[in-house]
This record gives C-alpha cells, structure tokens and sequence, in this order.
C-alpha cells in the first residue's frame, strides 16, 4: 500500500468535488436560461469537469475507496482488526518486544504534530491520544494498546471524533498514520 495514498483525505478531496460540481452546473444552467446571457461560463465549465475528474480518478484508481467513503460518511470511528473491512486497518504485530514498542509508540505519537498524550498507563503498556483536527476545531481520541503475544507485540488501536457523527475517514488516517510512525521510527515494518 502505498503511504501517501492512504493517509490523503481523498474523502474530503470527492465530498467537496462533488458539492463544486453541483454549483458549476446550477449555475451554468442559469446561465443557459438567462433571457440575454452575457458572457459564457468557461470558468464553471473547466470547473465542473476537473471536480467530475477527481472524483472519477479517486473511484477508480484509490484502492478500496469506495468502501473508504461509505464508511466516512456513514461513521466517525475506526480500529484495527484481524478481519478488517478495509485492508489498512489490519492489526499490526511487531517483532519487538512490548516495552520497546511501547517506547516507540510515545516517541511516535510525540513527533506528530497536533497529537497530545493525554493519559499514559506504563503499568497496562497502553495511550491515550487527543488529536486536533481541522485547525483545533475539533478533536479525536486515539487509544494504543501493546499487548504482548509471546515473540511478538500486537498493537490494537481505536480513534473516534469526539463529536459528529460522519469524519470523512480521519480517524483511519490517524490509525495508518501511527502504524506508519512506528515503522518509521522501528525501522522495520508491522506484519
């Protein structure tokens, strides 16, 4: 999977689209029913056509997205899991031990910008994270636990938006964000 792919806010990218395009063609069929039109509307044709073309590259060619956007219109929480609907949320297991994932996730955690640990259990090896999101204006919780599976460490996380009940996939971004984080800063990637 490609990085980059996942954690851009395609979601947003297509609802906006969309609501762009609607205005470009409301107002161009205003213009095709004005008694004297004055001048032609390039503008919100070139408008319409490049807002239909994102969101045809992002059905298309984003891998899952279809299912990315449903989600992010119909829920505001993600989390990892052994059975994951959408293949990214797959629960990471490292080969480090516990401790060490531990320490690696806060120093991951502390190196985003916008993330703030809010409760830290060293004795239960889990995080609680508050995210700022949209300019602070809202914020999303995160909760990191390293649980130790004998050779390996599964790291379960959960992020939900403190309020609204759609966040356009920002916390399945937060969750690949992190694992990308702790592969960065491990040097080796989850399995």
């Amino acid at each position: 999977m490609n990085y980059y792919q996942d954690v851009f806010p395609w979601e947003v990218v297509v609802a906006s689209s969309i609501l762009l395009a609607s205005m470009a063609l409301f107002s161009t069929v205003r213009w095709i029913f004005r008694p004297q039109p004055k001048m032609f509307p390039g503008k919100r044709i070139v408008l319409f056509v490049v807002c239909l073309g994102l969101v045809f590259y992002a059905f298309r060619f984003v891998p899952n997205f279809r299912d990315k956007f449903e989600r992010g219109l119909t829920t505001n929480r993600a989390a990892t899991s052994d059975t994951p609907l959408i293949p990214e949320l797959m629960t990471p297991r490292f080969s480090q031990d516990q401790k060490t994932l531990y320490e690696a996730g806060i120093r991951a955690i502390q190196a985003q910008r916008g993330w703030t640990i809010t409760n830290r259990s060293d004795s239960q090896m889990s995080l609680k994270v508050d995210i700022d999101v949209m300019f602070g204006i809202f914020t999303d919780e995160l909760t990191v636990a390293f649980n130790d599976e004998g050779g390996q460490t599964r790291v379960d996380i959960q992020s939900a938006s403190k309020v609204g009940g759609a966040d356009l996939g920002a916390n399945r971004r937060h969750i690949r964000q992190l694992v990308h984080a702790l592969e960065e800063d491990l040097g080796t990637p989850s399995q």
